[in-house]
């Protein structure tokens, strides 16, 4: 059975992490694309962003919870590997990226 999304055809499939990979092909080469549920995330990183107190007291706090592929997409990991800080907070403080935070305020 080939399961199908427009052109694309499911390749691979892990049920543990709902990651999906498709396969198309246009004519040239082979184009893959890589799905990954995070609707879950999502509505994590909200309950806990609201849940979480508004001071910024104590040493340690959970500011973020970003997948994998869009940390190492986005060149966070790198930035945080280099200790490039500003580059870090650009995309924390950033509000396009604000469903990854799991705590209001500006780093």
């Amino acid at each position: 059975m080939i399961v199908r999304d427009g052109s694309w055809s499911l390749y691979d499939y892990d049920r543990k992490s709902g990651r999906s990979v498709w396969h198309y092909f246009d004519g040239e080469k082979d184009v893959f694309r890589v799905d990954y549920p995070v609707d879950n995330l999502l509505s994590e990183n909200a309950e806990i962003r609201n849940g979480a107190e508004r001071a910024w007291k104590g040493d340690w706090h959970r500011v973020a919870s970003i997948p994998l592929n869009i940390a190492y997409g986005s060149g966070l990991v790198q930035a945080h590997s280099e200790g490039d800080d500003r580059s870090v907070k650009r995309f924390l403080n950033n509000s396009d990226n604000r469903a990854w935070r799991t705590k209001e305020g500006h780093l």
